[in-house]
Parts: C-alpha cells; structure tokens; sequence
C-alpha cells in the first residue's frame, strides 16, 4: 500500500511542475469573456467600497474573504498490523469579514467563519455561519489620547489570533505547506479574547497580551482564567529575522481553562536567505502541566527545519520541511488531526505518543501570487505509542484564495 502511494505521489508533483511549467508565462490570466480576473482579486475586491477622509464618523470600509479546499490520501500502517487507506477532501477554510476606519483614530476589524466540514470526521458539511475568526478594535494610543509617551503604541481588543511560532505567524493565506507542522499547531492557542499592546521601534517590535480562557465561538467574558502572552521580532543588520513568543496559562489545572492550553511554551525563531532559498529554524518547549494522568502531561519540545526557493519566478515554488516533536510522557505530543487521526480503521492509538517525525516535500503553483494559488505536497510521519509505531504518507493537493 505505500509503494502504491509512493507511484501515486512522485505523479501528482510531476503533473504540478509540468503544469507549473507550461503556465508560467501567463502573468495575467484572462477569463472567457477577456476581463482580468487576477485584477479582480488583488485590486478591485480589495479596493475600499467607501473612503472618505473628511468624515465625522465613517472613513473607511472594506471587505475582505478567503476561500480554501484540499483533497488528501493518506496511508497508515498503524498499531498491530491494523492498517488503512483513506481519501478526504475538505472546505478547509471559507471566510468572509469587514474593516472600517471609524472616528479618525479607531480601526473595527471582524470577519467569520462560514464552513464547518466535519466529513473528515464522519459528519455532515455545513455552510453558513459558524464563528467568529477574528473581531478587533483597534488604534493608536498616542494620537488617541495625545500622550508622547503611547506615540506609536497600538492597541487592540476583542478577539484575536494569538501568533505562537513563526508558521502561525504566517498566515495560512501565505503558509507554504498545506498544513502547518504538527510542532506549531502543538502551541497554537485557540481564538482567544482579551487585549494586546504593540509598539516598534528602531528594529524591534513587541507586543504584550492578556487573554480570557474562556472557550466560545464569539467573544468571551468570563475573565477567571487569564493567559499572559509577550512577543518580539528583531530584524538584524543583514536582513536576518529573530523572533520568540511566549505564553503562561495561569488558569492551568483548574476549572477556567477551558481552551485546553498548556502550562506555558516558547517558541524560537531565525528566518534567513542563502542562495536563493528562504530558510526557516523554529524550536519550541513547554510545560503540558499535570493532566492527573501523567500520560499527556511532563516537559514537551519540538524542531522545525524548513527551506523553500522558486524554481519559476513568482510563479512555481518548491518547499521541504523536517519537524521532530517529543515529551516526557507516553501521550505528551500529538500528530496534527488532518489526516492521520481522521475517519479511517488504521489504529493509531489516538495519534498520542512521545516522539514524532515528519518529513514534507511539495510544490506551490501562483495562478494570481498568493491570491490564488495551487498547492501539492508529500508527508511522510513517525509517531511512537506506547502500543508501538505508527507509519503514514499523505499526499496533499489544496487551492488556496482570497482577496
């Protein structure tokens, strides 16, 4: 069965490269009726629908959305000889969400989550609203209250996308792989409500946090159980990029930490380029806290090596990336749940165990940038349980769009 993949996957790559390759020149797709479609994603969908500096109240509005699907076949050889195979596609992502500038000073900034696809799992697929991504207000401290102190320093509230590692600091408009490392998605808070503050200067940028632990799909209000977050980017003189992103769970073990966060976890970055290959190392270690078991919780830790370079300028990208996690107990990491641990018979003793390995081999397609593009990769993991090792190979295919 995984010979057969192996054919299945060195073929979808072949056809993405050779496709990659015969469409390369065509910077400006044209629709049958002759329009600049590419335009209408990257210029005209994205122009403000209202600008008006001179308002009193509204000065600003625009609208913004992005839309995500994927297909993947995934072989297992699980626990025990009991092995499986299985085919998915999924609405990975289907989002739709406004921006305005309001009162001079204050930027509203909300949109929603439209798709929850739960046919991986064994569910339904159902459109229509589901939750909130992301809702914030924010501005800029010092020209609000005219303090030279808080000159620069922007502050935002409500709902936000809490960035815990670079591959979550990219956005998944722009990551390169389909899915990010198990590694990052291990210390990847939920959506979480509560208020930052970020200011840079010369080089630097900081941005300090405090969040509820309260788990719902809109904005929470019970301010029992607080996460403190705090990160910094550094730019250096060569053009070199060092960031870290920390996290403490004061609710931890206790009835208030109801998004599942761990104790607390650091995660390291350095981004750099070498002969024409974009270079990522990211580390990361935490504290899973004691679950009462002691099977998921202890020390845990993680490595992510990654490097991407374009074979066609700004048109066929190719990306490889190698990612280790580990823990003091038997259930203290997991494997991402897309797709080793979706619907299928394979016994992956609940892709739980102490150590995980994962290798990535694909290539991204820019039909319109990053705007619309075609994504195709390979993933070969390791995961060791305490009932014994666990194999998979996925092969991926994703459009990814937005404007």
């Amino acid at each position: 069965m995984m010979k057969k993949n192996k054919r299945i996957a060195m073929t979808v790559v072949g056809l993405t490269a050779a496709g990659g390759a015969v469409l390369a020149g065509d910077n400006n797709p044209q629709d049958n009726g002759g329009g600049d479609w590419c335009r209408l994603l990257t210029e005209d969908l994205g122009a403000p629908l209202y600008l008006n500096d001179d308002a009193m109240l509204i000065q600003a509005m625009k609208i913004f959305g992005r839309a995500q699907v994927q297909f993947a076949s995934t072989d297992v050889d699980g626990v025990g000889g009991v092995d499986d195979s299985e085919t998915f596609d999924e609405v990975r992502r289907l989002r739709l969400g406004a921006q305005l500038q309001v009162l001079k000073h204050f930027k509203v900034k909300a949109n929603a989550n439209f798709i929850k696809d739960s046919r991986p799992k064994g569910g339904s697929r159902d459109y229509g609203y589901h939750s909130l991504d992301v809702a914030l207000v924010s501005f800029d401290a010092g020209a609000l209250l005219g303090a030279g102190a808080l000159d620069g320093v922007n502050v935002s509230v409500g709902r936000h996308k809490v960035t815990m590692s670079h591959e979550v600091h990219t956005s998944s408009k722009k990551i390169k792989t389909v899915e990010r490392s198990a590694v990052a998605n291990k210390v990847y808070p939920s959506r979480l409500t509560g208020i930052t503050a970020k200011k840079a200067k010369g080089n630097f940028t900081g941005i300090f946090g405090v969040f509820s632990t309260e788990a719902t799909p809109e904005l929470a209000r019970d301010t029992g159980g607080l996460a403190l977050y705090a990160s910094g980017a550094l730019e250096l003189g060569n053009g070199d990029k060092l960031i870290a992103d920390f996290l403490h769970n004061d609710a931890y073990g206790t009835a208030d930490n109801e998004v599942g966060l761990y104790d607390w976890a650091l995660a390291l970055a350095y981004l750099t380029e070498r002969n024409g290959w974009d270079l990522l190392l990211q580390g990361t270690i935490g504290d899973n806290g004691d679950d009462g078991t002691g099977e998921r919780g202890g020390d845990f830790w993680g490595f992510v090596a990654m490097a991407s370079r374009d074979l066609i300028a700004d048109k066929l990208e190719a990306v490889v990336r190698y990612s280790y996690q580990g823990s003091d107990e038997a259930k203290g990491i997991a494997t991402n749940s897309r797709y080793l641990r979706r619907k299928h018979d394979a016994d992956v003793n609940g892709g739980r165990g102490d150590a995980h390995h994962s290798l990535y081999a694909g290539l991204n397609y820019f039909v319109c940038g990053h705007n619309a593009k075609i994504m195709s990769g390979v993933e070969w993991e390791r995961l060791d349980t305490a009932g014994g090792d666990v194999d998979a190979l996925t092969l991926w295919l994703a459009f990814r769009s937005y404007f």
